[in-house]
């Protein structure tokens, strides 16, 4: 049990290290932010997700739908929300629904700052 708890522990402190590039990049590459923030928050339900001891999707609708399941609607509605952000980013997708800037982004961090602290909060008991 225990290297499982390290395993979980280790994804978590992933997802903060990738929060904190996201918001150290805003200003300097606004898709690298986007990009590491989207991976934060994926790595921070995926690290609760494991705590729970549910065998990880190797996908990101899988990841989408646990994370639906156990986390509810507020995370997964923002998980998706980053998705398109980091789509944006990276491919130059363009999306009808998040406009990709950096006041969007810079929110994006705000609540997954938020949300990635009740996660680490449920990981302590």
């Amino acid at each position: 049990m225990l290297k499982l708890e390290k395993k979980y522990l280790g994804e978590f402190d992933i997802a903060r290290e990738f929060l904190k590039v996201a918001k150290d990049n805003l200003r300097v590459s606004l898709r690298t932010s986007a990009n590491r923030l989207y991976f934060s928050f994926e790595k921070a339900v995926v690290a609760y997700l494991m705590f729970k001891g549910e065998k990880i999707p190797r996908n990101h609708q899988g990841v989408w739908e646990l994370c639906s399941e156990f986390l509810g609607e507020e995370f997964y509605g923002h998980l998706r929300y980053l998705y398109d952000l980091r789509m944006q980013a990276d491919y130059g997708a363009v999306s009808v629904f998040v406009e990709f800037s950096e006041k969007v982004v810079e929110e994006g961090i705000k609540t997954a700052e938020i949300l990635i602290g009740k996660i680490g909060g449920l990981l302590d008991g």
